[in-house]
């Protein structure tokens, strides 16, 4: 790794091939049951800081050419304090990159408005704006989310957000190995006309709850001890898959007439050389 690169790495900056991801002190709500950010973050998170720094605002201004798109609420809920998340936005806007965030919270119809114009100033310096929302199960909620808002809130801001033309994802991240493929197939029902596609990635925990992965189904799903090599040394992750399930949700995805993107990445990379695909509204 660049003097460079481990330099920004050290103020909470990802620098990742055309991308940098941001990573925050600040503590997330909403304690969801496959969150690994205590593991993830080499410093001690807080409530009632700002998500990113100062410094680190000022790092952003100092970006490598190479970096094209900022990646935000790596490891915390970015938008539960709406108004610092705003006033970030809006000074991001002036580093002319791409950017995306993601979010659980139910955000208000006026609130998504503000976002929409963010979008629009960053169309106009032709830069794309693309908002992921989380939505990793829907009946098996309760277990995996007990504090996050219900799926069906979130459903409606990817619909507010789409109808007021924002490039908006659904993150089916983790892919919950648990999940019966009728929850699957019914998120993507519920979701498929307020979304340009989809992203997934595997389940990873730290300890093998017996009420989340019960011993019963055990023998028939992938589990394999590994090092992620995103996570710091020494920390050692359950990696679990249950075979055909990816699978099935491409096929799904697919028969939906559906876009499938191996991350928000893929997809802005997807969105910059497509543009027939971006969700623009005429005051764009």
């Amino acid at each position: 790794m660049s003097i460079e690169r481990t330099f920004f790495e050290k103020k909470g900056l990802v620098l990742d091939k055309e991308r940098v991801l941001t990573y925050s002190k600040l503590s997330c709500p909403l304690d969801c049951r496959y969150c690994f950010v205590d593991d993830l973050s080499t410093h001690e998170q807080q409530r009632g800081v700002s998500y990113l720094s100062p410094e680190q605002l000022e790092l952003l201004h100092n970006l490598p050419k190479e970096i094209s798109l900022v990646m935000l609420g790596c490891d915390t809920e970015f938008f539960q304090n709406r108004k610092d998340a705003l006033n970030i936005l809006h000074e991001i806007t002036e580093l002319k990159k791409d950017v995306s965030v993601i979010t659980k919270l139910a955000l208000p119809t006026r609130f998504i408005g503000e976002l929409k114009i963010i979008a629009d100033t960053l169309e106009r310096q032709g830069n794309i704006f693309s908002l992921s929302i989380s939505l990793p199960c829907y009946a098996s909620s309760e277990l995996w989310e007990p504090v996050a808002p219900a799926p069906e809130r979130r459903i409606e801001v990817l619909r507010q957000a789409y109808l007021q033309g924002i490039n908006t994802l659904v993150a089916l991240r983790p892919l919950l190995p648990t999940l019966p493929n009728e929850e699957l197939w019914h998120i993507i029902e519920e979701t498929k006309g307020s979304t340009i596609g989809y992203y997934s990635g595997p389940l990873y925990l730290k300890e093998l709850d017996q009420d989340l992965i019960p011993e019963n189904i055990r023998g028939g799903l992938n589990i394999e001890t590994l090092q992620p090599h995103w996570m710091p040394e020494g920390n050692l992750f359950y990696k679990i898959e249950r075979p055909g399930q990816m699978e099935f949700l491409q096929k799904i995805i697919l028969e939906k007439n559906k876009l499938m993107f191996d991350g928000s990445a893929d997809a802005n990379e997807f969105l910059r050389s497509h543009e027939e695909y971006r969700n623009k509204s005429p005051r764009a």
